[in-house]
């Protein structure tokens, strides 16, 4: 079988196919274009051969998809609407820095918009995920269902000045898909993304998760009455006021509302949940209180304990104990779900690019594969990039737009 030959997922691209969402050579084509000039390789076709090469194992960046590229057949490049060199008729593949340029370049948040921005409405109401965590407010029948706040540091694209490329994303309860991304600037914090991050989304009867970073009061306001969405804050000692508010709760009378116990990988876990209402806590439309805690003992090592606070706008008839516990056990699984996927899949924080927009650009690239690869039905990536089909099937797959 040839190295180059299109995976499943290339195939969608290249066909236009239906794997990430239809019509994906139209919303390669709203990315704007930034070069001037003679322009021999137009920029959707750039933006489609990093998607294909990425989605074929071995190949995590910049010149990996130009080796990619290069061995592809002149079928596959035709399908991939890579110009005719005007003196020998024949595709000319580009180079690496052509490709590194365009991707320098582009319009991250267009990009994001163009791959990963779930299509209004992402899913059918039949469709909709049917783990606990997915079915908040179900009766109201939310957009999204759930998504995650989470930030990331690409620990090898470091700066002149020593800084890391940190982005900050936006990630499915369930099914672990990345609806979004923004860079972090430099000389702020994960905070300051919070509202360019979530402003463009439809977010309505939506709950967003987040860790202690992010429970600011500001963004929170903003949250519920903007966007008309809901949200799960954990508090930690960094707010030692209300930390010690929600601490100071009497806890002791208040009945267990969940438990769960987990036993696997030589590890034993037991997490219990407790909920109450409040109604004068100094917190943006807080409406309940919840306390989880977390047993654990690894084979060989002592028990441990940890407790977690936190709070909800959600009232008792909305989400019970049962729910906010799912909802907070879940955001702590988005991290295996979408960032250790991109490290440990695609190396990404082995990867020094980092200049311009590329860091960025290729960490969408790299989501827009994982996320496509999930909806398909693959539990985990590699295997995804490795299914690949023959010449033949490429072709015949999709036909050609």
């Amino acid at each position: 079988m040839p190295v180059a030959v299109l995976s499943r997922v290339a195939i969608a691209v290249a066909g236009a196919g239906g794997v990430s969402r239809p019509g994906i050579w139209t919303r390669l084509e709203k990315v704007p274009e930034f070069r001037a000039g003679n322009r021999f390789y137009p920029l959707p076709c750039l933006l489609a051969i990093g998607l294909c090469a990425l989605s074929a194992a071995g190949h995590d960046g910049i010149d990996a998809i130009a080796q990619w590229v290069g061995r592809a057949s002149e079928a596959e490049l035709v399908r991939l609407r890579v110009p005719r060199d005007p003196f020998t008729r024949r595709p000319r593949c580009p180079s690496a820095s052509t490709i590194r340029r365009a991707l320098m370049g582009v319009d991250p948040d267009a990009l994001v918009e163009a791959v990963l921005a779930p299509d209004a409405p992402r899913r059918d109401e039949a469709d909709i995920e049917t783990t606990p965590a997915a079915r908040v407010c179900a009766a109201r029948a939310p957009v999204m269902g759930a998504v995650a706040l989470d930030g990331k540091s690409c620990r090898g694209a470091r700066r002149g000045d020593g800084t890391r490329v940190h982005l900050v994303g936006a990630v499915t309860h369930g099914d672990g898909l990345l609806v979004g991304h923004v860079e972090v600037d430099r000389k702020s914090n994960e905070t300051t993304a919070f509202q360019p991050l979530l402003a463009p989304m439809d977010l309505a009867d939506t709950v967003v998760t987040f860790d202690a970073l992010h429970s600011v009061r500001a963004n929170l306001e903003w949250l519920v009455t903007a966007k008309k969405a809901h949200y799960l804050a954990v508090i930690k000692a960094n707010q030692p006021r209300l930390f010690a508010q929600l601490k100071a709760l009497p806890w002791a009378d208040i009945p267990v509302a969940d438990v769960t116990r987990d036993h696997g990988h030589g590890r034993d876990e037991t997490r219990t949940v407790k909920v109450t209402t409040v109604d004068r806590l100094d917190f943006p439309h807080a409406a309940q209180v919840i306390r989880i805690h977390r047993w654990r003992r690894e084979s060989g090592t002592a028990p441990s304990r940890q407790t977690v606070y936190a709070v909800t706008d959600l009232t008792f008839h909305q989400a019970g104990g049962v729910l906010l516990g799912d909802l907070a056990r879940s955001h702590w699984h988005v991290e295996n779900k979408a960032h250790y996927t991109r490290d440990v899949s695609f190396r990404e924080d082995h990867s020094t690019v980092r200049t311009g927009n590329a860091p960025m650009n290729l960490a969408t690239l790299r989501s827009a594969v994982i996320n496509a690869l999930r909806q398909v039905g693959y539990a985990l990536v590699p295997p995804g990039r490795r299914d690949h089909t023959t010449p033949t099937a490429a072709l015949d797959l999709h036909s050609f737009p």
